[in-house]
């Protein structure tokens, strides 16, 4: 039998309409409503208190939605992995919601999502530079129980060897894909070249994930996770007074150790000599062109470089108007998109262009890449061209606080940093202060040719007309094949025997 859905997709659009007469669009009906008045950004009311085992517990009540986002944080991440174990507090986060001591007896992985699951949420865990967290969201009547999980989970997991092995044969198979991907392997390349061999140039391998043992992540866990250093964050529809008798219920119990805090490790960017990395991957169906650039840091204190930084990046890669994207993809159609990544620590930060492209375009690219980043500080942003750039800041940062989860991870990463929670109420006018001046000077200042790095994977094969031609304009340049690459060591690659 021929049902109806199969005979209407034979059919053309105009039999489907039943022939009805073209009519002329009414201005009334069919035209997009207008744009709405601007709408000031709100910071909801953030009330922080300290239990007295020292952790921070921030309540940011929002009314209108029935749900709470919990977000529980550590303050330490892969800046304390061993010299020879990256990856070490990755694996210790995602061990947070493969089994727990509840009630007295063990709950493993497969209860514990069950019980996450039947709270009508799932149990969320990572781990970045200088924070592991853990994380849910629920309906208001639902929030202790969930506080009791991610407590149990956060302070008494317990890391058994079965699901460690598991998730370590995960993360290898993952980064074993990842070995074809010229993506992937460039941005393990440009951390290395720019970073060198400190803490933050650590890469995490095969190697370094095979090398790790139980009694590692268990050191880790215990050194590492402790009331002083952490932080309870409740935003949706929830009192400030609710939320500090919760945090006592669920956290006021947790004991200080005596042991001491785990070491972070030198992360002070020392970059390797050459200024460009050039990988052969044989197969690889594009290239990928990465330029690195120096930013700001984290313990700056000058709050206008601060914002004059962010802006700068933003008229760089801050969306598809961007100026990147612009001469990348819309004027010359080289790539399906340029954008731009920084990342800032208390000892230095990096800003990062990147792109895909035809192997035969990757000379080009790069090119462009590196002119549009020096440019910047002869051609400051027009004024037209500052307000677009400074509205998708601005854009991004209010869409953050629309929901529970958004505010929970600005309040999270805040803290994380570091920095006064207070900041948060003064990120959009300090980010409409920023002149194109101000744009100019941080552009001179920190984006100078000579401390520009770049790196380039692809098929070299495929054109070697724009590999030699990447070669030839930098003396320094280093050439390597992709299954030589060595992370090991604080290099590239294996040294001489």
């Amino acid at each position: 039998m021929i049902r109806r859905r199969e005979l209407l997709a034979g059919l053309p659009a105009a039999a489907l309409l039943g022939a009805r007469p073209a009519q002329a669009a009414d201005p009334a009906l069919d035209a997009p409503p207008p744009p709405g008045p601007p709408r000031p950004v709100s910071i909801p009311p953030l009330h922080e208190e300290r239990l007295p085992n020292g952790m921070t517990v921030v309540v940011a009540p929002r009314r209108g939605l029935p749900l709470v986002s919990a977000t529980l944080l550590v303050r330490v991440g892969a800046e304390s992995d061993p010299p020879d174990g990256a990856g070490l507090a990755e694996l210790v986060a995602g061990l947070l919601t493969k089994g727990a001591e509840r009630g007295g007896r063990p709950v493993g992985a497969p209860e514990i999502a069950r019980q996450a699951e039947a709270l009508g949420g799932s149990l969320d865990a990572g781990s970045g530079w200088r924070s592991s967290s853990v994380g849910m969201t629920v309906t208001p009547p639902r929030l202790d129980a969930a506080l009791a999980l991610m407590s149990d989970a956060l302070r008494s997991p317990l890391l058994q060897p079965q699901e460690l092995e598991r998730l370590r044969v995960q993360a290898v198979d993952n980064l074993r894909v990842a070995e074809s991907d010229p993506g992937s392997i460039a941005d393990r390349v440009a951390r290395r070249l720019y970073w060198g061999g400190g803490a933050y140039g650590a890469v995490t391998s095969a190697a370094s994930l095979q090398r790790l043992t139980r009694d590692e992540v268990v050191g880790f866990h215990r050194q590492g996770y402790r009331p002083g250093q952490s932080l309870l964050v409740l935003a949706g529809d929830i009192t400030p007074e609710q939320g500090q008798a919760l945090a006592e219920r669920h956290f006021g119990g947790w004991r200080p150790n005596r042991m001491n805090p785990l070491p972070r490790r030198d992360g002070v960017g020392a970059p390797l000599s050459p200024r460009s990395v050039l990988v052969d991957l044989p197969g690889a169906g594009q290239s990928a062109v990465i330029v690195l650039a120096p930013f700001t840091s984290l313990s700056s204190d000058d709050r206008p470089e601060l914002r004059a930084a962010q802006v700068a990046n933003a008229v760089l890669g801050g969306g598809y108007s961007a100026r990147l994207n612009q001469e990348v993809r819309i004027r010359r159609g080289l790539s399906y998109g340029a954008g731009t990544s920084v990342e800032m620590h208390p000892e230095g930060g990096a800003w990062q262009a990147s792109a895909q492209t035809d192997h035969r375009n990757a000379a080009q690219v790069a090119g462009l890449l590196r002119d549009e980043v020096l440019r910047l500080g002869q051609a400051p942003p027009s004024a037209e061209e500052l307000a677009a750039r400074q509205a998708t800041l601005v854009g991004s940062f209010s869409r953050r606080l629309e929901t529970n989860g958004g505010v929970a991870s600005l309040v999270a990463g805040q803290w994380a940093q570091g920095r006064p929670l207070a900041d948060l109420a003064n990120y959009v006018p300090e980010i409409l202060a920023v002149t194109p001046a101000q744009v100019r000077d941080f552009a001179v200042r920190r984006w100078k040719a000579q401390d520009l790095r770049t790196v380039v994977v692809g098929d070299v094969r495929a054109a070697p007309e724009a590999f030699a031609a990447l070669a030839d304009a930098d003396a320094t340049a280093l050439r390597l094949r992709a299954d030589a690459l060595v992370f090991d060591g604080p290099g590239l690659q294996a040294p001489p025997r």
